[in-house]
Order: C-alpha cells, then structure tokens, then sequence
C-alpha cells in the first residue's frame, strides 16, 4: 500500500465516521492487528515445529536403515599379525620382504678408477712476487682486505 492510498483510507474514514469515534476505531484496528500478528507467528511456529520433528524422524530412519545396511566387514585370516608392533618385543615388524625381487638383482662390479693424465699440474704455480699463503698478514677490516688485495694486484 502506498502513502497516497493511506492518505485517501484515512480521509474517507475522517468523513464516514467523524473526528470523536476515529481513535476509538484506530485503537480497536490496533487491537485487532496485535492478536491476529500474535495467532500467525503462533502458527508459524507450530508449522516450523513440525517440520523439523519430520526432518529428525527422516534422519533417524535413514540413519537406521544405513545401520542395518552396514554388514560387519570379513575378518583377516589370523596368519597376518599386526603391521606394527611395539619396539619392545624384539621381533621384525614385516615378516615378508615387499622390496625382496627388486634388491634380489645383483648390481655390476664397479669398475676401476681409470688413472688421470698428468697434462695438468697438481699444485699452482705462483708468481715470484707473491708470498706463500701462511705467511701473508691477515687484514684487521674488511677495508684494509680490500686494500691489501688491490696493492697485492698491482705491485
């Protein structure tokens, strides 16, 4: 309903049933909206009320019938053991070996180390100029490094 349309129910009631009876019809049509909102929700509620007393009982029966449905599973033969045992029995957790025909192949022989040419010479050569390495001084900073090195490079 729009304002206008409230607007036009008003004005008509206005004229119909005078100024000095208007509040007396609105307060009994407020009345009469309270009980009948108060009745609905009543009513929603026992619908909803309702439904889910459905919706638990359709719960339960399939959770009844998944229940007869479910047969036990076949037991083990009773030669398996456990997969597992606890570490103090001392026994071997496997007793089958699931690895035995790929670790059954015997690998080849290694074959000896071939011997190395002598082209190239084991130990460097150094410049003449240079110290041997345990006898150079060791920088005290990262910068006096980096200038030990440069002076090394040049001189």
């Amino acid at each position: 309903m729009h304002f206008a349309d409230s607007i036009v129910i008003f004005v008509l009631a206005l004229i119909l049933f005078g100024p000095k009876k208007l509040p007396e019809i609105g307060r009994q049509i407020g009345k009469l909206l309270v009980e009948f909102r108060r009745a609905s929700n009543e009513f929603k509620a026992q619908i909803d009320e309702e439904l889910r007393t459905m919706e638990q009982q359709e719960r339960q029966k399939k959770l009844e019938e998944a229940a007869s449905q479910n047969t036990p599973a076949p037991e083990l033969p009773a030669s398996t053991g456990p997969a597992i045992l606890p570490p103090s029995t001392g026994t071997p957790v496997a007793t089958s070996d699931p690895f035995g025909a790929v670790m059954s192949t015997e690998m080849p022989p290694i074959a000896a180390p071939q011997p190395v040419d002598d082209t190239f010479p084991s130990t460097p050569h150094h410049s003449a100029g240079t110290s041997e390495p345990g006898n150079s001084p060791i920088p005290e900073s990262p910068a006096e490094a980096g200038s030990a090195q440069a002076s090394a490079q040049h001189g």
